[in-house]
């Protein structure tokens, strides 16, 4: 068809040529990539990477838009080698730049593109800024800028350009699912960006008025900005279960570890109370509280020792040394990191103690992703220093703890945490069952039997040494006295018992100091303590061992050796909520609902919250689809059918917008009629858009075939102009009735029924001779009266009009 585009058809999206629209586009789609591009800065904390990322994102699109400045894009088979040349060279002579000549940079390029990322999931986090490492960041990001500008630049697609910036996103929040933090605030980046897009890349309207068209476009841009945000939170929502990390599917075999296990170091540690192991500056925790050092975590039992299955892999550092600001030599310490300068003196082996998330660390030492042990590769000499920063596990508020979960296992089918060797002591499972018995959140229980061991037992150092299945009967079921091995050991297989994960960890409880002098720790501070998952949380210690050997317990408000004041806190507060919430002795026979049941203090019950979500599901659901079925059955008018039935259609709407109004249209009233009683509910403008309506569809009803030629030109501008009239009408309507009365209709189960009528009913009909409610005609639609005597005189054009076949106007 020559000529200007048929209103009716939908408009096209704009063109890939030269243009502010598309310049926008791609300056949107560089932006994109950016924001994607930073999510790999939480693997890579250096400053070098947030110097690289911008000239990454924006290259790439420069390229690309420059390639295709005049007339149609060039072919992807000459765009594609360049941009991806472009990347090799930029990164050879700037990442790359301190690697020797030309074919040594080359070579760390294409190590870093091929085998970057099997590297990076051999590292602890975060990585070291090693020039082929950079390169896994740097390469999703370009390519993502790239590509989207090709997408750009050769289709007219809204929202797949934004794919690939979504993609390295995704890729990047996967790769650095260890790290602190979370990608939250870029995903709601991401996600605005791609409404402003979708805004550039929107169609142009057609006879729109532009606060409809904003409001629109901005009703779009909302839509996509909350479905990022609301995804993102559901994702990292709290007290969710732990992010899978890929490092846990990466096959790569462990560094054997040759020392004895640190559990049979223990009891030689106690034998020698006054034998300096290390000191420790400890910058980070108050001086005056205990600090607890973990040197390693075990988690495999056999019924007569305990194994690590730890798989060290290289510690990354936080920067380049050459970055390092003084007096921070990882570069990354942030208020609440703890940094620990170690001085060795007597402790031997491999491991080094560290406090919490490993963050940065030396050169020669490797990290346990899974547990966070630190193994030198060089055995440890007396005078050597180490200095370590590490994130300190985070702590629940005691408001939380009714709300934590110990149910969720791990991936994979059975869970290593939960084991526990066949043929126990029976004894293990009747303490599990008595201690725990007033608990009914799984912290309850775990601090229920935390104290029931240490005020039942005695802690004694010289009890020889040992952690089988007979030393824990004979230290449960004869002696009650015991050192802190058993006692952790018998806590975490009594709380495997109760399907609490659990394991043990062995390190030591640096004394408090005074200010400026180091922490010494001797024999004496080695500890054995347990450690308990819980979603969302992730291990949380527990420190069963009494205070002293003649001591018969803490009381509930103290603390045992290891445990830090805010520890001790939330097992205070976890007691006292057992106990007030217990149920009495006379009534527990009588009540047959299991303890665990009832919800913690402060939690709501699941019934109560499960109502919530579904009647605010569906109180949302129906005001959806409220607002919009009126708009979707105004689209479908304006976009479907023949112009005869468009013509049509659009007086059935104006009918029913005025019997929605409260004024009642008579089934036989003809076209002029309605127009009289709408002119009473409107006002001038109203009432000139409602008789020119009521003109154009008695022609569209009663005149001859031959009158207007429908199928062509003359017929599309006929049914362009009867929508335009429409839309006069119904907002010289609203403006003559009050908003409240408006939203009350709309809202009402009668309007919204009535609507989903009206949406089937026009979907049903197809043929556009029907006559509209309030208007007489044939059902059969227009005939001709030459060939038709019952209709001799219904061809002629209503009065006061004229039609010349190409528009309407007022007789002359």
């Amino acid at each position: 068809m020559s000529g200007a585009e048929a209103p009716g058809r939908r408009a096209a999206f704009a063109p890939s040529g030269t243009g502010p629209r598309r310049i926008a586009a791609l300056a949107v789609v560089a932006a994109l990539a950016l924001v994607a591009g930073t999510g790999f800065t939480r693997l890579f904390p250096t400053r070098d990477l947030w110097v690289l990322l911008p000239v990454a994102a924006v290259l790439p699109v420069v390229l690309v838009g420059a390639l295709s400045r005049r007339g149609r894009p060039v072919s992807p088979v000459l765009t594609v080698p360049v941009w991806l040349a472009g990347f090799v060279a930029w990164s050879a002579y700037t990442v790359a730049a301190g690697s020797g000549d030309l074919m040594a940079r080359l070579d760390v390029v294409r190590t870093g593109v091929v085998d970057g990322w099997a590297r990076v999931l051999d590292l602890g986090v975060p990585a070291p800024a090693d020039p082929d490492l950079l390169i896994v960041a740097l390469a999703p990001t370009w390519i993502a800028a790239a590509l989207g500008a090709e997408l750009t630049v050769r289709t007219r697609a809204a929202l797949t350009p934004a794919l690939p910036a979504a993609t390295a996103l995704l890729a990047a929040t996967a790769l650095a699912v260890p790290a602190r933090g979370d990608n939250l605030a870029r995903a709601g980046a991401l996600a605005a960006l791609t409404a402003l897009f979708l805004m550039i890349r929107a169609p142009r309207p057609v006879r729109r008025g532009p606060r409809r068209e904003l409001a629109r476009r901005g009703g779009a841009t909302l839509i996509v900005v909350l479905v990022g945000v609301l995804a993102g939170t559901a994702v990292t929502r709290a007290g969710g279960p732990d992010p899978v990390d890929p490092r846990a599917h990466r096959a790569t075999p462990a560094v054997s570890q040759t020392e004895p296990s640190p559990l049979s170091a223990l009891g030689g540690w106690t034998a020698h109370p006054d034998e300096v192991l290390f000191r420790t500056d400890v910058h980070g925790p108050a001086p005056a509280d205990p600090v607890t050092l973990r040197l390693a975590v075990l988690d495999s039992y056999d019924g007569a020792q305990w194994r690590s299955t730890a798989r060290f892999v290289r510690a990354g550092s936080a920067s380049s040394p050459s970055r390092t600001p003084a007096g921070d030599p990882t570069g990354t310490s942030i208020p609440g990191d703890v940094r620990q300068v170690i001085e060795i003196a007597g402790l031997g082996g491999r491991i080094l103690p560290s406090d919490g998330r490993l963050v940065g660390a030396p050169a020669g030492v490797r990290v346990d992703p899974g547990t966070g042990t630190l193994l030198n590769d060089h055995p440890l000499l007396p005078g050597d220093r180490y200095e370590i920063t590490s994130e300190p596990a985070p702590r629940p508020a005691p408001a939380d703890l009714p709300r934590l979960d110990a149910g969720t296992a791990r991936a994979g089918g059975s869970d290593p945490d939960l084991e526990v060797p066949a043929d126990p002591p029976a004894i293990l499972a009747r303490l599990a069952d008595i201690a725990t018995a007033r608990g009914s959140t799984p912290f309850q229980r775990a601090a229920l039997l935390r104290q029931y061991l240490s005020a039942t037992f005695t802690f004694d150092p010289a009890v020889p040494p040992g952690h089988s299945y007979g030393h824990l009967d004979h230290f449960l079921a004869h002696t009650h006295r015991g050192t802190s091995e058993q006692f952790a050991t018998a806590f975490v297989l009594a709380a495997r018992i109760l399907g609490l994960p659990a394991r043990l960890a062995v390190g030591f409880t640096a004394p408090p100091t005074t200010e400026g002098q180091p922490r010494t720790v001797r024999g004496a501070d080695a500890l054995a303590w347990a450690e308990v998952r819980f979603d969302g949380a992730g291990w949380l210690p527990f420190f069963p061992t009494p205070p002293a050997a003649d001591a018969r317990g803490a009381s509930v408000a103290g603390s045992n050796p290891g445990e830090s004041p805010d520890q001790a806190e939330l097992i205070d507060v976890a007691l006292r909520s057992a106990v007030e919430t217990a149920v009495p002795p006379t009534r527990a026979a009588e009540d047959s609902t299991p303890a665990a049941s009832s919800p913690g203090p402060g939690a709501w019950p699941r019934w109560a919250i499960g109502s919530f979500l579904v009647v605010a599901g569906a109180a949302a659901l129906y005001l959806a689809l409220a607002g919009a079925l009126p708009p979707i059955r105004r689209g479908r008018l304006r976009r479907t059918g023949q112009p005869r039935s468009r013509v049509v259609g659009a007086w059935r709407q104006a009918v029913d917008a005025l019997a929605d109004a409260g004024r009642a249209v008579p089934a036989a009233a003809s076209p002029a009629e309605v127009a009289r009683l709408a002119a009473a509910e409107v006002g001038p403008s109203g009432e000139t858009a409602v008789r020119e309506l009521a003109d154009i569809v008695t022609l569209a009803l009663f005149a001859p075939a031959t009158a207007v030629e429908w199928e062509g030109t003359p017929g599309r501008r006929a049914a362009d102009e009867a929508c335009r009239l429409l839309d006069r009408f119904e907002r010289a309507l609203r403006e003559h009735t009050t908003r409240r009365r408006r939203i009350r209709r709309a809202l009402a189960p009668g309007t919204v029924a009535t609507e989903f009528r009206r949406l089937r009913d026009a979907r049903a009909s197809r043929e556009p001779g029907d006559p509209p409610t309030g208007a007489a005609g044939d059902p059969r639609g227009p005939r001709d009266p030459g060939t038709d005597p019952g209709l001799s005189n219904a061809g002629s054009p209503p009065a006061g009009q004229v039609s010349d076949g190409k528009r309407f106007a007022p007789a002359a």
